[in-house]
């Protein structure tokens, strides 16, 4: 009967999660496909204003440029080679010598300049280079404008319409005026619109390589295919195709279309600031590849919703399975934590051999529970230990040392305020103080052990053990929380230590601890290359170096407990035993 109610709530509670879960799967799918269209518009929109504003740079940089050639002293001269007094042919080949230099300095674009025409107001022309459809013009050539921008801003841009006309460009054109006011001619500058759009497409602006861009007239300033460009749009295959949904579809939305015979998402955008029209479009494959990563990590997403929720429904059924209400309430204590919890024993015999049970349950999970903390503790003091006794047998000294600085920093810990204890236990500290120097394992013991004054190289070596010892630590899972201790213990209070030269309060407190414990013992402790100070000497130097090296707030207390007799200087032990197997103060 129990496991037929048992296996009912099981459903039950398995179909109430999966429902609104798969519901929300399929939402959220359909928002991740939106969220890929809006990203894609973001993209193209943000690099086709990039492409404008570029394109914008070189108009405008040509226009400007052409207006200081336009300025020009040798261009506004007026020389006639019908005057009075003509020239001679070697003055004029001169005159034109000077101009056409004139002409090749007057821009930094010069891969897009095709040529530069000056029409002088006697119909005679001088070019960059020779072109006889201008040499031999007898009246200025036949333009149509193609504005670009508008107000102050708008650019004189023109196609030449005459029989003799290269489609594959586009003009500036410029009135040149005398010194003293009169018309002196025309200039011309002549833009290679292939090259233009061969530097649009191959730019590291360019996304897809499918753009095309349209100026008012419908002539095509970009499109993929080269022998296109200057042409008008009519004339582009792709162009009955596009113009149906451009008419129809909304500027800044992606559309599908199909083009040469393949489905691609295209995006179109119209610029009021220049009047260009911008399409550009990608194979549906790009986007559907991306749909497809979406599609397989939700399946697995709701695979794996599936087999949670089975688990989660199992669970819940067999929970509320239980009939006993007291019984229920007393495994929430324990999940609590509370062991010492224990049920009446009442009622009829069936649910009293239960109550017992749980009783005698709860007793041994109480003691099951001491048993592996008082196990947990004897473990972590084996490895502390064991660490302890690798740095020992590797550095004598380290042993007596690192033994002492436990020892005060301890004491420094006892005489702290409460409040400043909650952020890390007595034990934590012991351990940290154990272990602060166990990155020497890794020191050489020529660098370690000489007893004469360190390099420079040396000593940077030596530099490296808190880091290493830290590292060390971290990979103990339960003494890893102690490791910003090992690390920091050689920082200093200016930010003028090390490892990461971190200053003032930003030093993690039990650093900040036994940085003092740790250079109190050996300032007390002889070396090869000094004696020992003193107590009070050592003492003195801790205050002196309050501010700089050391927080104020530690040494505050570090006085406090040497002046009450607390802090002594100790003695080397020969058995560490009292320190690493010290309980901790409960």
């Amino acid at each position: 009967m129990l496991l037929k109610l048992k296996d009912r709530l099981f459903a039950t509670f398995l179909l109430l999660s999966l429902f609104p879960i798969l519901l929300i799967c399929f939402l959220f799918y359909q928002e991740a496909q939106k969220t890929v269209f809006e990203q894609y518009e973001k993209n193209i929109g943000g690099h086709l204003v990039t492409i404008e504003r570029r394109l914008n740079t070189i108009f405008q940089t040509l226009q400007y440029d052409m207006s200081q050639l336009a300025n020009d002293p040798v261009l506004r001269t007026s020389i006639s080679k019908s005057q009075e007094n003509p020239l001679t042919a070697s003055d004029w080949e001169a005159h034109k010598s000077k101009v056409r230099f004139a002409f090749e300095k007057f821009t930094y674009f010069h891969n897009l300049v095709r040529n530069v025409h000056f029409v002088r107001d006697d119909q005679q022309v001088i070019s960059l280079r020779q072109e006889d459809s201008w040499e031999e013009l007898q009246q200025l050539p036949k333009l149509q404008q193609e504005p670009w921008g508008s107000g102050d801003s708008q650019i004189s841009l023109f196609s030449r319409t005459d029989e003799k006309a290269n489609p594959n460009s586009l003009f500036f054109s410029q009135r040149v005026e005398g010194k003293s006011g009169e018309l002196s001619g025309s200039l011309f500058v002549e833009i290679k619109l292939d090259e233009l759009a061969s530097w649009v497409n191959n730019s590291p602006i360019a996304k897809y390589n499918n753009l095309l861009v349209l100026m008012q007239s419908g002539k095509i300033l970009v499109h993929p295919d080269k022998l296109m460009v200057g042409k008008h749009v009519s004339a582009a295959s792709e162009f009955r195709n596009l113009s149906k949904h451009l008419t129809v579809a909304e500027e800044k939305k992606v559309f599908a279309v199909n083009i040469h015979n393949e489905n691609v998402y295209a995006y179109h955008q119209f610029s009021p600031t220049s009047g260009m029209t911008y399409v550009e479009w990608l194979p549906d494959q790009d986007i559907a590849n991306r749909l497809g990563r979406m599609k397989f990590v939700l399946w697995c997403t709701i695979c794996l919703v599936v087999i949670f929720s089975g688990y989660v429904a199992h669970r819940i059924a067999r929970w509320i399975s239980k009939p006993i209400s007291t019984l229920v309430d007393a495994t929430d204590a324990l999940v609590k934590g509370d062991f010492s919890i224990r049920v009446p024993i009442e009622g009829m015999r069936e649910i009293t051999f239960l109550e017992k049970k749980f009783n005698i349950m709860a007793s041994q999970i109480q003691s099951l529970i001491d048993r592996e903390r008082e196990y947990s503790q004897k473990g972590l003091d084996q490895i502390v230990r064991s660490f302890y006794l690798a740095v020992e047998m590797k550095d004598p000294y380290t042993a007596g040392h690192t033994e002492r600085v436990t020892q005060y920093a301890l004491i420094i810990y006892d005489q702290m305020p409460d409040k400043e204890q909650l952020g890390f236990t007595r034990d934590d500290l012991r351990y940290a103080g154990l272990m602060h120097d166990i990155g020497k394992v890794a020191i050489p013991d020529q660098v370690l052990l000489k007893t004469g004054k360190l390099t420079y190289e040396e000593y940077e070596f030596m530099k490296r053990h808190p880091s290493i010892g830290a590292d060390i630590v971290e990979q103990i899972e339960s003494l890893a929380h102690v490791s910003p201790g090992v690390r920091h213990h050689h920082e200093r209070w200016d930010g003028n230590g090390y490892p990461h030269q971190l200053k003032g309060e930003d030093i993690p407190l039990i650093g900040r601890i036994l940085a003092v414990a740790d250079t109190f013992d050996a300032m007390t402790s002889t070396r090869s290359y000094r004696n020992a100070m003193s107590g009070k000497e050592a003492y003195e130097e801790i205050l002196r170096c309050k501010g700089t090296q050391f927080d104020p707030s530690i040494v505050a207390i570090f006085q406090k407990a040497y002046l009450s007799g607390a802090i002594q200087v100790l003695q080397p032990t020969e058995n560490s035993d009292s320190i690493v197997n010290e309980k901790a103060a409960t």
